[in-house]
């Protein structure tokens, strides 16, 4: 359950409105609600409140962080797609993944080699920048620059 601040487009008092269910109403959203002042149910309209400013100031940034890295992979003709927390990188060599709202960045991706060179054993993955401050855009940049390498040395031993 959730509650905003709500006004009445009939004679504009404001009132908290209390939603049980999903979808919830954004801002500006037209709601039928109980008006006391007006004694029926009227269109009420989701009002700007500091909290919902807030709301619509992380959902402009978490945009503007899956957009800049959108165009950074278009740069290079990746794809991207984005899932709860992280994003998949797919280039024509691999796939790699990360969470991108992590200030610290840790970045998974198929091995190269199958073969885990220090231990032996088999290794399907490994990470990169383990926990390493970096940003999304720079990720997708090492990606291509990795890419590049493998695809110039591949078939060489």
């Amino acid at each position: 359950m959730r509650q905003y601040e709500c006004e009445c487009t009939v004679c504009g008092t404001k009132r908290s409105v209390a939603f049980r269910e999903e979808p919830y109403p954004e801002y500006g959203d037209m709601v039928s609600a109980f008006c006391s002042n007006c004694g029926a149910d009227t269109r009420h309209t989701r009002t700007l409140t500091r909290k919902t400013a807030a709301e619509l100031r992380r959902k402009a940034e978490e945009e503007n962080l899956r957009q800049s890295i959108l165009d950074k992979c278009a740069e290079y003709g990746f794809s991207a797609r984005f899932l709860h927390q992280p994003v998949i990188i797919t280039t024509s060599l691999a796939d790699w993944c990360f969470d991108y709202h992590e200030s610290l960045i840790t970045l998974y991706h198929e091995s190269t080699y199958k073969i885990n060179l220090e231990t032996g054993l088999y290794a399907k993955a490994h990470v990169q920048f383990s926990k390493r401050e970096i940003s999304p855009v720079e990720v997708v940049k090492y990606i291509a620059e990795h890419d590049a390498w493998r695809a110039k040395h591949r078939g060489k031993k």
